[in-house]
């Protein structure tokens, strides 16, 4: 009987290791960047709350666990509907259905916080 012969695998050469490395590279800088850019506006957004905040009542309409636990929150302003929602300490003893604290921006109601947020 006879044996089949293994296909040899081919090498892997510097090119390619290369390219691979770049395109790596590339893809976790873009998502650096991608993070970084939403951490920023974030930061500006709650920066702005803080200069001229103006305060009302909204109620939790969702709790989920997703990488820690979130709620998002229905509030009005002037009539208007906003919804937002944020990430919330695991002690917290909020459920959907309660009312929550809203701290917002006069200029642009729809950057918010809730009292649940550190910087509250």
């Amino acid at each position: 009987m006879k044996r089949k012969k293994k296909a040899k695998k081919p090498k892997i050469t510097l090119k390619e290791y290369l390219q691979f490395a770049l395109a790596m590279v590339i893809i976790l800088g873009s998502l650096f960047l991608f993070v970084r850019h939403l951490t920023v506006k974030r930061i500006e957004a709650v920066n702005e709350i803080s200069k001229n905040p103006g305060f009302t009542k909204g109620v939790i309409t969702a709790t989920r666990h997703n990488n820690g636990r979130w709620i998002e929150v229905r509030y009005s302003v002037k009539g208007v509907v906003f919804e937002c929602h944020e990430s919330v300490p695991d002690d917290s003893d909020k459920e959907k259905g309660d009312s929550v604290g809203i701290k917002y921006s006069l200029r642009n109601p729809q950057h918010s916080i809730t009292e649940l947020h550190r910087k509250y």
